[in-house]
């Protein structure tokens, strides 16, 4: 679908070399316009077809459409052709120098805009642009020899009607590539874009599985190698059948979905259940015994409370298993833009500096979680002098 969108607005989306033209050829018939009104206004009268045919060339130019059909950028060569053949009629004051101006103004600039547009057509080679402008360039020039003949500039004129038309044909091919090089750039960038995120997606998904595994199966097995010694039997029976449906939906789904984000409030309900009632029921299952301090209302959005909730969590458990202690303490307080929990047990401690990259605990369980949903987490601990985490997500 987003595909479809980029494609249907870069088909609205008028070219640079369109842009070009519609500017290049609106200044110069305007300031052919100027040229031929502002040294003669007494004989208006005696230019009106070629103010005419000069209105048409600005209006035609400015009405160019996105693509610049063939068919428009034709009609705007034509009112260009006629309007230079307004010299030619008699009376028409060719002879004063400003009328020369403007004729080797339309001949030179105004028509040959029309090229810009032509080499920003899709499709387009330089050898295609090259014969249309040959062959489009001679009517040019001829009208203009004739019409400037009599003055003996004919020679002046068509010489600088070669040169404009080669410096137009020239710059409507370097802006086609330019576009042409940058429209590539953009892509290459989105698609570094696009490969990028599906690497970060694909490693967020390995993270959020490692973390479930680590907190359920793995949580499991270690209680079962150590004979499940202080958590009651039925306790130990359901938790390995939610280890059961984890690895079965693992196996039929191929993935372990992370929860899905609700559009519900982030307070909870009114007499609704504590966010940390699958804290106190793990803290009973196991034995280990929690104390409460401060604020057990939860002001931040679903995420943030499931992250912070499995932090806290996966601290206690640590606390359970190495720290020597059955009981830790847990204080949650609402400060201006976050909500801090702290987790202190006064255990055996440990060196942070000393655990091992490959445990998942700590990096994956408690700090890639709470970073996960731009939260911190700091450990405090030190050998004999217990272990306090500090969590931190933001409201």
């Amino acid at each position: 679908m987003i595909a479809l969108d980029e494609a249907v607005a870069s088909a609205e989306r008028p070219g640079l070399a369109v842009v070009c033209a519609r500017r290049f050829g609106v200044i110069f018939a305007l300031s052919a316009a100027l040229n031929l009104i502002l040294p003669e206004l007494g004989r208006l009268s005696a230019f009106t077809p070629a103010l005419a045919g000069l209105a048409l060339v600005t209006a035609g130019f400015w009405l160019v459409p996105h693509r610049g059909t063939t068919s428009w950028l034709a009609l705007v060569y034509t009112a260009g052709l006629a309007t230079l053949a307004t010299f030619l009629l008699p009376g028409s004051g060719v002879d004063d120098p400003s009328t020369l101006a403007t004729v080797t103004a339309v001949s030179s600039f105004a028509i040959p805009s029309v090229l810009v547009a032509v080499a920003g057509r899709r499709g387009a080679t330089i050898r295609a642009i090259v014969c249309v402008a040959v062959v489009a360039a001679m009517p040019v020039a001829v009208l203009a020899a004739l019409a400037t003949a009599p003055e003996g500039r004919a020679p002046f004129v068509v010489l600088a009607v070669i040169s404009g038309w080669a410096a137009l044909t020239g710059a409507g091919i370097w802006l086609t590539l330019s576009e042409k090089r940058a429209n590539t750039g953009v892509q290459r960038l989105r698609q570094g874009f696009a490969a990028e995120r599906r690497f970060t997606e694909a490693e967020a998904e390995l993270r959020y599985g490692a973390r479930m595994m680590h907190d359920t199966v793995l949580a499991t097995l270690t209680l079962v190698a150590g004979e499940g010694k202080g958590v009651r039997p039925d306790a130990l029976r359901a938790q390995a059948a939610a280890d059961s449906a984890l690895l079965e939906r693992l196996r039929t789904h191929g993935t372990l979905d992370a929860p899905e984000a609700t559009d519900s409030p982030p307070h909870p309900a009114p007499g609704g259940p504590s966010p940390w009632a699958v804290v106190d029921d793990w803290g009973f299952a196991h034995g280990f015994d929690i104390d409460w301090h401060g604020e057990r209302a939860v002001d931040v959005a679903p995420a943030q409370q499931d992250a912070l909730v499995r932090a806290i969590a996966e601290c206690l458990e640590n606390a359970r298993r190495h720290s020597g202690r059955r009981r830790a303490e847990v204080t949650v307080t609402n400060e201006a833009g976050r909500l801090v929990a702290i987790v202190t047990d006064t255990g055996v401690g440990f060196d942070p500096a000393a655990v091992p990259s490959g445990r998942l605990g700590l990096a994956q369980s408690v700090e890639a979680r709470i970073a996960s949903v731009g939260g911190t987490a700091r450990v405090f601990s030190s050998p004999g002098r217990g272990t306090t985490v500090l969590l931190e997500v933001p409201r």
